[in-house]
């Protein structure tokens, strides 16, 4: 099976159970408690100010890598784990 067609089963298995929306809401905590909000809104409102014809998708092409970058890497690793549980739950 390729990757995308893993990818998809997956995330269907977490949409269908349930489980997509409660760790979306963990993830969206987290970034909030932790100032990621404040700092991507910061770091899009500089690069605005920095673009002659600012647009949408531009802005986005710009600043997503280094939002990214901004996510606390325990939070990467905590959803990590909560998905590998997840999937090993539906495995067994």
């Amino acid at each position: 099976m390729a990757d995308a067609q893993i990818k998809a089963k997956v995330n269907q298995k977490l949409i269908e159970s349930g489980e997509y929306e409660r760790l979306s809401q963990y993830l969206r905590q987290k970034l909030i408690e932790n100032g990621w909000y404040e700092q991507v809104t910061e770091l899009a409102s500089d690069t605005l100010r920095a673009q002659e014809n600012p647009n949408f998708e531009k802005l986005v092409d710009l600043v997503e890598p280094e939002a990214l970058a901004l996510v606390p890497e325990f939070v990467k690793v905590e959803l990590l784990s909560m998905i590998k549980r997840f999937l090993e739950g539906i495995v067994d």
